[in-house]
């Protein structure tokens, strides 16, 4: 059986023990389920293109992707990503869409509405 990889940049790792440390406090599955899909090693961590967001959210919806975020398609309506990344061609034409991009450590402590956030993997 090979050996299990994992990140290996220690801001990921970092960011992973904040999410798995604040989910323990706070009894929310949201921040464990972002701390797991982000141990899985760079080549298995997801990517997400801006089409894809934009055919499952609705106007106003807060989106977390655990990866990055490609720049295939166009967003039609605004939208709140928190990702751990995001190409170049991405962040332009998220701010051209009137969206928000924030890094995911930047979303955590913004303190936000649990309750409108959808994970997209």
């Amino acid at each position: 059986m090979p050996k299990r990889t994992g990140p290996t940049d220690p801001n990921v790792k970092d960011l992973i023990n904040q999410l798995k440390k604040l989910s323990s406090e706070t009894k929310i599955t949201l921040w464990k389920t972002v701390a797991e899909k982000l141990e899985n090693s760079r080549r298995q961590r997801t990517s997400v293109n801006l089409s894809k967001i934009n055919r499952y959210t609705k106007e106003g919806d807060i989106v977390i992707i655990p990866g990055t975020v490609l720049s295939s398609g166009d967003l039609e309506h605004t939208v709140t990503i928190a990702a751990l990344k995001a190409s170049e061609m991405a962040t332009e034409k998220i701010k051209n869409s009137k969206s928000t991009f924030l890094s995911i450590k930047d979303f955590m402590g913004s303190k936000p509405e649990i309750s409108k956030t959808r994970i997209i993997v």
